[in-house]
This record gives structure tokens, C-alpha cells and sequence, in this order.
């Protein structure tokens, strides 16, 4: 993945620059009494959304952001379920603890846990 770079749109303008698919991580401080961690969502762009994507996240907690291009919107879909299952989101250590979804009426299988995603309820 390229960065961490300043989520901001003067930022996301000059870095996010292609019209491929790509997945993006975006983080957080979040502090307790004793200490302070980085707290993240996993996201995925289709197509070139990528720059609308991240800018919908400006003004909120999330400071910083990283993405990586993939060649098709499967393959985002794809690496954004691996980020997600190595990142912690099956136990709650992200922003986004649902498994990641796509938004078609096809089943398919995550690469990691194996489990059948069945969209056809999803709009």
C-alpha cells in the first residue's frame, strides 16, 4: 500500500491520481487512560471512486489514509477481505466489524475464511 498520507482533499488529489479500483485504509487515534493506539476501517473503491471515497471521510476522527490499486473490482473486493481478516476485523480491532460485502446478487467465496457471501439479499 502506498502512504500513510494527511487525509485531506489538497492530499487525496495530488496522490490518488489513477481511475482503477483500489483498496484503502484509513486510521484513527483512539486513546484511553493508559494509552493510545491507531484504530482503522478497511474500504474498497470501485471503478475510479477512489478520491470520492476518501473524501467522505474528511472532517471526521480519521487522519491519515493508505490505498493500494488492484486491476479489477473483484480483486478489491478480494484484498479487501485479506486486510480485513489480518487486521483484526473477525475480532472487533476495526472501525468496520462486519465482514466485507459486495453489493451484486453473486456468491462468493472470502479467500481467507471460506465462507459463501451470499449478496443476493443486498442492495
Amino acid at each position: 500500500m502506498e502512504g500513510p498520507f494527511q487525509l485531506a482533499e489538497s492530499v487525496i488529489d495530488a496522490v490518488a491520481t489513477e481511475t482503477a479500483p483500489a483498496v484503502y485504509l484509513i486510521r484513527r487515534i483512539e486513546e484511553t487512560d493508559t494509552y493510545a493506539h491507531y484504530k482503522a476501517r478497511i474500504g474498497r473503491a470501485n471503478g475510479s471512486a477512489l478520491k470520492d471515497e476518501l473524501k467522505k471521510w474528511i472532517g471526521s476522527d480519521y487522519r491519515v489514509f493508505c490505498f493500494e490499486y488492484v486491476e479489477d473490482n473483484l480483486t478489491a473486493f478480494y484484498r479487501q477481505c485479506i486486510l480485513w481478516h489480518d487486521m483484526g476485523g473477525a475480532t472487533n480491532k476495526l472501525d468496520n466489524e462486519q465482514h466485507p460485502e459486495l453489493h451484486d446478487k453473486s456468491k462468493i467465496l472470502c479467500p481467507i475464511c471460506s465462507n459463501a457471501l451470499d449478496n443476493s439479499a443486498s442492495t
